[in-house]
């Protein structure tokens, strides 16, 4: 590496990833030297752009070497495009950088009841996801935590081929069975080396810890956030083995996570978990969809986030139709923190660290404005900025602010260091109140509307006095409701197929956390907690990961892409209420922000049928959009060709149906897998506005295991339509146990 930092000291290239597609030896086991042949065809490659073999050792950092055929290298633009036009190279895209994307979630999903878990629990009869290796590309792991103590497991699986990175005294056990970290994109990046702080996969921001325990963290009793979210943590798949990729710092880089993809495939995991969002790209200059559709075609289950830029149309990330891709969604708990003031009049709010405020006793409550510093201005003290309140108007008071200018969670540690026990936070424009937050102090974010009645009662009142008390609710909160954070469709790469795939639990929720950091991203806080709450389709990945680890378990024989139609198809589109999903203005939300539905594990162990899908079926998909044979033979051990007759996007065998674009009708093919006993199944449709629908043939019947069967769904757009929007429905079939639910997603153009 100092070589290539050297002899490039102005730092005019830039790092690339090259894509070459599979390699030719599969997945058998390889040599130390085959290895090393691999890589060195990858510098005679480079080599041949670059005028010699030892300027392209100096400018590739890495070489992938087991599944993925590949090298990341340092590259002016002139050398990125010429090596582009090489035979072999399948793709070349600039490396670049991405962000990640967090007790009672998996009762709320069924597991468990009232903290028991019943015999027919999804648990019980997946054996709690025992021996299934979850692995998760992240910001590292806490090793330490208690969610991945070892105690009572049996030997590590044998097919095993991982290990753990020493470094930073990380241990391993039988629980947490790999730990690695991939820093070259960083240090490419950097153009320097790296100090001992990128030398380790110990988790130093908390999200990796969160994620890794939420998909296969074992039971820990006592959980909470300073009070708020007691109970016992536990991930989808308690039993399962875990193992740890870092490849974020906390930001991500295409060639760290390709590198981690192409390590997890090669160790043996059964599943990927990634809390990570690439910008939307050409599914062949994405390292995810690229890497992942390596995984898939080695049997593992490939599942990811779908963004956090909702509620912008067409925000989703990660849309390839091989990978899972997972909304986030509330769950039946909530914190409320809520004020009474001394004239009694209530207000809600919500937030964690409550409960503080002694019982049945009113607080002095003061204006920020009216007990600022003598050296601060009235705006400062207006948002409690660091420095703008005078400890001696401050101490024992409870403490009204305005949202602005600094972080929430900064305020309240500004009224804590005021010697202040209190905060109420009002917003300035929204009547909506905030998510809750790590505060300093009990506080109560409360709407602009509620705030200014509390400001009316400060002015009017000689002695104004107030109480903070807190909560935490369960089972008596509406959900699920989709957040607008929650990144939506359509699928801006190929929107004929539907994403996200479903949702899951993704807001408030507990679970394991980094030692090294405080609760908030605050320098100046210094708590340590060993558990945290976090929202973000970051931490319903982890949810369907985790759920797939037993069903996995239940159904070791089952592809990927029948996993995945198990999940799907018996998805929940209600809420606990039994009234239809709906979004945070309480507005009904549609299959672009939930999917399929909601998660419902208990269901997917028996779904009666699946929407089977296979390599060759991916393949001839990426053939429809534009990709050639010799671009993908390298993906199957046999010569491959694209049909002669290219394959209708419409016609990929999806657990959804997505039409983009309808003008008069058009025909789709779909075919459903028995994978329950013998069966006669009839359809039934829920029928999108303006659009007809016809299924043929209308029933199916099943004979045996394995049997598959096809069918056609003609849709027509009514000439009395308007046409030029989206338009959702249902195709659902049925043997009167089971009930197979497909959206169906059109927008008919004006005819």
């Amino acid at each position: 590496m100092l070589a290539a930092f050297g002899s490039r000291q102005q730092h005019s290239w830039l790092s690339y990833v090259v894509y070459l597609g599979g390699h030719s030896h599969g997945s058998q086991h390889t040599s130390e030297m085959d290895l090393n042949r691999i890589t060195d065809s990858h510098h005679d490659l480079l080599g041949s752009c670059l005028g010699s073999k030892e300027k392209a050792q100096e400018s590739i950092f890495y070489s992938y070497t087991h599944h993925i055929n590949g090298f990341a290298a340092n590259l002016e633009d002139e050398e990125a495009a010429e090596l582009s036009k090489r035979p072999g190279v399948v793709s070349i895209f600039l490396n670049q950088k991405h962000k990640l994307q967090t007790t009672r979630s998996w009762e709320f999903l069924g597991l468990e009841r009232n903290g028991e878990i019943p015999a027919d629990s999804i648990w019980v009869k997946a054996r709690f996801g025992e021996d299934i290796i979850i692995g998760n590309i992240d910001t590292g792991v806490w090793p330490e935590s208690e969610s991945f103590n070892d105690q009572g497991m049996g030997p590590i699986p044998s097919k095993w081929k991982g290990y753990c990175e020493p470094n930073d005294d990380v241990k391993c056990n039988r629980k947490l069975i790999g730990a690695r970290y991939f820093n070259k994109g960083v240090e490419a990046e950097l153009g320097s080396p790296l100090n001992s702080s990128y030398q380790t996969v110990r988790d130093t921001s908390g999200h990796g810890t969160h994620t890794l325990s939420t998909a296969g963290g074992r039971f820990v009793g006592g959980a909470n956030l300073l009070g708020s979210g007691y109970g016992t943590a536990k991930g989808g798949s308690p039993s399962a083995r875990v193992a740890s990729y870092k490849s974020c710092w906390p930001d991500c880089n295409d060639v760290d996570v390709l590198a981690a993809i192409d390590a997890a495939i090669h160790d043996g995991v059964d599943i990927l978990s990634l809390s990570i969002a690439f910008v939307s790209r050409d599914y062949f200059l994405d390292s995810i969809a690229i890497g992942s559709l390596h995984a898939v075609q080695n049997g593992i289950v490939v599942v990811c986030a779908g963004g956090n830029e909702g509620p912008t149309p067409g925000s989703v990330k990660n849309m390839a139709p091989w990978i899972i891709t997972v909304a986030a969604s509330t769950i039946d708990r909530d914190f409320p923190s809520n004020v009474t003031l001394g004239n009694n009049q209530q207000f809600k709010g919500r937030s964690f660290y409550t409960n503080t405020l002694p019982a049945e006793k009113f607080y002095p409550l003061v204006y920020s404005v009216d007990a600022r510093a003598a050296n601060a201005s009235a705006s400062d003290a207006q948002v409690c900025s660091v420095g703008s309140l005078d400890p001696k108007k401050v101490k024992g008071k409870i403490v009204y602010c305005l949202v602005g200018v600094n972080e929430n969670v900064e305020k309240s540690w500004v009224v804590a260091q005021a010697g202040g026990i209190g905060m109420i936070l009002s917003d300035r424009l929204s009547t909506d109140t905030s998510f809750s937050e790590p505060h300093f102090v009990p506080t109560s974010p409360v709407s602009a509307f509620d705030g200014l009645s509390i400001l009316l009662y400060i002015h009017t009142t000689k002695y104004p006095v107030a109480y903070i008390s807190g909560a935490t609710e369960v089972g008596t909160v509406a959900a699920p409701i989709m957040p607008s954070f929650s990144s939506q469709g359509p699928n801006p790469i190929t929107p004929e197929i539907l994403k996200p795939d479903l949702t899951a639990p993704g807001v408030q929720i507990v679970a394991a956390y980094s030692e090294a950091t405080g609760p908030t991203d605050l320098q100046s806080d210094d708590r340590r907690v060993p558990f945290s709450i976090i929202s973000g389709t970051s931490m319903s990945c982890p949810h369907v990961a985790g759920t797939i680890g037993l069903l996995k378990k239940i159904h070791p024989d089952w592809s990927p892409s029948a996993l995945r139609s198990a999940i799907m198809t018996t998805a929940r589109t209600r809420t606990n209420v039994r009234q239809p999903l709906v979004n945070e203005t309480l507005g009904e939300a549609n299959p672009f922000s939930y999917g399929a539905g909601h998660l419902w594990p208990s269901r997917a162990m028996d779904p009666g049928l699946v929407y089977d899908l296979t390599t060759t079926d991916y393949l001839n998909f990426l053939c429809s959009i534009g990709y050639n044979a010799t671009q993908l033979s390298t993906f199957v051990d046999k010569g491959y060709e694209c049909p002669s007759k290219p394959m209708s996007l419409l016609d990929l065998n999806y657990p959804s149906i997505t039409v983009p674009s309808l003008s008069g009708k058009v025909t789709v093919t779909r075919t459903l897998k028995n994978v329950g006993t013998p069966a006669t199944y009839t359809v039934r449709t829920e029928v999108p506005s303006g659009i007809s629908v016809k299924v043929e043939p209308n029933t199916l019947k099943f004979e045996k295991i394995n049997e598959e069967k096809t069918f056609k769904v003609t849709l027509e757009a009514k000439r009395d339509g308007e046409g030029g929007e989206y338009v959702f429905g249902r195709l659902i079939w049925s043997d009167g146990e089971h009930h197979v639910r497909s959206p169906i997603v059109v927008n008919a153009t004006t005819l």
